[in-house]
């Protein structure tokens, strides 16, 4: 036997079925009309469903072998707006000279027109259309309805209607306390960063006068003979650092020898700058003139 028709499925909510051999004796649609040699039926299976559920759509073919040629027999049938679930399954069985065609799909209904009303809402497919060539000549037709299929909606309209939750005790919110006022607190705060903002500078004060005072306990040169030192240590520094060593020498030996001071302040700021042989032999005459 020759199947002749496909089923088509589209998720747009068409779904077109032609098939030509089903099997599986069911009861047959109160609403088929056929001819003798020629019957089909179409049922659903729930014949109520939710949004969204699962239904089977069932088409039962009776066709009489002796008078129509059977492996030629075709079935068309629109399932719109339902989409399948997968591959219709087709089955077919022989009974003296009757031959029974079943077509079951699975299908499911998701488009915006399946979407119930407050209540339920029903659909109606198109018709199912079954032919088939007359071995004597012509072609013999069969129509059936499909029963309507009620879609009963998942959230009621009690279900959306506004309400206020009931509860056991008051959910207000009770009024705060504090241990301590928040201005209180915040100004306690203000007192203490500053506070310890002092203590940081004074604690890093005294460890400067400390470092200092190490230091100085650490050298024990008369301020001359630092002076001296800075002299010889600037010979090698730029000229800008050799005129305020010399000066410097100058001043102190101001106390000690007035000559010696002239000429340290004459080099310091003579022109051209004091060179590194000049501070040498200036440091010299210090050293020896004078000590340190």
């Amino acid at each position: 036997m020759e199947a002749v028709g496909a089923l088509t499925s589209r998720a747009s909510s068409r779904a077109a079925l032609v098939v030509a051999v089903l099997l599986a004796a069911v009861v047959g649609s109160p609403r088929a009309a056929a001819t003798p040699e020629l019957t089909v039926s179409a049922t659903f299976d729930p014949s109520t469903a939710l949004f969204g559920d699962r239904v089977v759509a069932r088409v039962v073919v009776q066709a009489d072998r002796d008078a129509l040629e059977t492996d030629r027999l075709r079935l068309v049938a629109d399932v719109a707006p339902l989409s399948s679930l997968g591959p219709a399954l087709v089955s077919s069985r022989a009974h003296a000279h009757r031959l029974v065609v079943t077509y079951e799909l699975a299908a499911v209904c998701i488009v915006e027109e399946c979407l119930a009303t407050p209540d339920a809402r029903s659909i109606r497919l198109p018709p199912v259309r079954a032919d088939a060539p007359r071995r004597q000549g012509g072609l013999a037709e069969a129509h059936a309805l499909w029963p309507l299929l009620r879609l009963g909606g998942r959230v009621k309209a009690a279900n959306l209607a506004r309400s206020r939750p009931p509860f056991r005790s008051d959910v207000s919110a009770p009024a705060p306390t504090y241990r301590v006022a928040p201005d209180t607190l915040a100004l306690l705060l203000d007192v203490a960063a500053a506070l310890l903002a002092s203590a940081a500078f004074g604690v890093a004060a005294w460890r400067v006068v400390a470092v200092v005072r190490r230091k100085r306990a650490l050298d024990t040169r008369t301020e001359l003979a630092r002076a001296l030192a800075a002299v010889r240590d600037a010979e090698s520094a730029p000229p800008e650092q050799r005129r305020r060593a010399v000066g410097l020498l100058a001043r102190l030996l101001g106390k000690r020898d007035l000559r010696l001071a002239g000429d340290a302040a004459d080099l310091a700021w003579s022109e051209p700058k004091p060179t590194s042989a000049q501070l040498a032999e200036l440091a010299d005459r210090v050293a020896r003139e004078v000590g340190s």
